[in-house]
């Protein structure tokens, strides 16, 4: 049976589916383009994007060069990622359950590597158990996962039941690479761009691959100059030293729509900004294994001022930590924390924190002290703000801050926090995708040991991963979600996030993707 909608089918059996701007006295040369290359000097219809930190040299997580997190397109997976977080066929053509934990995906043929190597069945098996060997698979994988049927079909097989594979493979992690080629140092792909060059922590480029088997690129070369200050990519882009800048400041808008032949694009809601609470922790950090505090910290927090007053409105409450568009109507029954300090108040009483003279809480001769670290991603009124409201009900919060994005990854899997402030990005269609690897006692990944619920919420996600509808799998997402937040308040959702970039007008083509990972770049082009 065919079936043309992935987004109603997604669990059916078969598919067949083809602040302010500083002032611009701020000397040029603070914005000089590596290696003394200017506009002029790049090919025809080149396009130069302004990035953010280059996490390839620290390896933190997962990184893969012009895979991601930052996707250049030179790979490309076996199904796609749409806007609608639902499932389209890429290097697969169609795909269908057998049983017995398999999938078949039945692959495109004619597809050339961009090193001339033909595109087939063995550099399936290769490139997915490279992935599961260096630990990039999310999936219940093994190296012998894939079983090659014939040089155009591959079964794939689980460890355990997962009818979500199709949805999960759409990460660009699970790329597909030439044969005994290098991913992390020269990606050869079937992408619609090859890789070209990489200076670490300055620029990587890729030029349009000809041979693509789909619709060609229309830029001829794209340059991603990694520009980890904000600020700097916002100026960079007024210079004119870029054409597009990505994640640009919130206080920055309204002086960058001020200015004449840029113009600003958001993305809708696909990261969600999440303080995490450490229920596991060990000495010095083990106060919050006590759910009555984790609770009064939910009850004191005001998103709505946060998303008003901090993120000016480019942000959304919301009361989920996946996207509330991937859980469809579902999305409702997770209830969240409005604000209650009264409540606050009486939980820590009854845990016996007493407010001292000096506003900070105590039992017996120690007070309240927390530690909270933060993704250097996130703005530090974001941080602020959260101490502020935390301080309103006697705790007394230190801020540890991270220098780079490989120390706070560290100490998140150490649990060396109390708290965390963290985004997640839904990367793929799978609904019990954020559940499952931070929430789930099984997750490999090391810092979901400080949030895990254990047995119960297991079979909750168990119960998702099995399930063959598609509206069951979103129901028992939202389920295992509300046990995470309502029930347990091991983290408490900050805001859903806007991606904003800002480009010349005369870029054309550009539409955002709501997960930044599984952005394209085929249909931009400069006027």
């Amino acid at each position: 049976m065919a079936f043309g909608s992935p987004t109603k089918n997604r669990g059916r059996r078969r598919w067949d589916v083809d602040h302010r701007l500083f002032a611009l006295a701020i000397p040029l040369a603070l914005l000089t383009i590596p290696r003394g290359g200017g506009l002029a000097a790049e090919p025809k219809r080149a396009l130069i994007v302004g990035a953010g930190t280059d996490s390839s040299p620290s390896g933190a997580f997962q990184a893969r060069l012009g895979v991601y997190p930052l996707n250049t397109n030179v790979a490309e997976p076996l199904v796609r990622l749409t806007p609608e977080y639902s499932v389209e066929p890429l290097l697969a053509t169609r795909w269908e359950y057998v049983g017995k934990n398999t999938w078949r995906f039945f692959l495109r043929r004619g597809v050339k590597f961009h090193d001339g190597q033909l595109f087939t069945a063995a550099a399936v098996r290769w490139s997915i158990a490279e992935q599961v060997r260096q630990g990039l698979a999310s999936a219940p994988l093994t190296e012998d996962a894939v079983r090659v049927v014939d040089d155009y079909t591959v079964d794939i097989t689980t460890t355990e039941t997962d009818l979500r594979l199709p949805e999960q493979l759409v990460h660009p992690n699970y790329g597909i690479f030439a044969l005994k080629s290098d991913p992390r140092s020269k990606p050869i792909g079937t992408g619609p761009f090859r890789f070209v060059d990489y200076q670490p922590h300055q620029e990587i480029t890729v030029a349009r691959f000809d041979g693509y088997w789909g619709t060609k690129a229309l830029p001829h070369r794209i340059t991603f100059r990694f520009l980890p200050d904000a600020t700097t990519r916002v100026l960079a882009l007024i210079a004119g030293e870029v054409d597009l800048s990505m994640d640009i400041p919130r206080e920055q808008l309204g002086a960058i729509a001020s200015k004449r032949g840029i113009s600003v694009a958001r993305a809708r809601v696909g990261q969600v900004m999440s303080l995490n609470m450490n229920a596991h922790g060990r000495p010095p950090y083990d106060q919050l294994t006590d759910r009555a505090l984790r609770r009064a910290i939910a009850f004191s927090i005001d998103r709505r001022q946060l998303v008003r007053q901090i993120w000016q409105g480019e942000a959304e409450v919301i009361q989920t930590v996946s996207v509330p568009a991937i859980l469809g109507p579902y999305a409702e029954r997770v209830k969240g924390f409005g604000v209650d300090r009264a409540q606050a108040g009486r939980l820590l009483d009854g845990a016996g924190w007493k407010m001292g003279e000096d506003g900070i809480r105590r039992k017996g001769s120690a007070a309240l002290r927390l530690t909270l670290i933060s993704n250097p991603e996130v703005d530090p009124a974001t941080v602020e703000f959260v101490q502020g409201q935390l301080r309103t009900i006697g705790i007394d919060v230190k801020w540890a801050k991270s220098p780079d994005l490989g120390s706070f990854a560290a100490r998140t899997s150490a649990g060396e926090f109390n708290l965390a402030v963290a985004t997640a990005n839904q990367n793929d269609a799978n609904p019990m995708f954020l559940p499952a690897l931070i929430y789930d006692s099984r997750s490999k990944r090391p810092f979901a040991r400080w949030y895990h619920l254990g047995p119960a919420l297991d079979r909750i996600i168990d119960a998702g991963l099995q399930a063959m509808d598609s509206d069951e799998v979103c129901r028992r997402a939202a389920e295992a979600i509300a046990m995470i937040v309502d029930e347990e308040a091991i983290a408490l959702p900050l805001a859903g996030l806007f991606r904003i970039y800002a480009m010349k007008s005369s870029v054309e083509g550009f539409v955002p993707h709501p997960s930044q990972t599984n952005q394209t770049w085929t249909a931009v082009y400069l006027k």
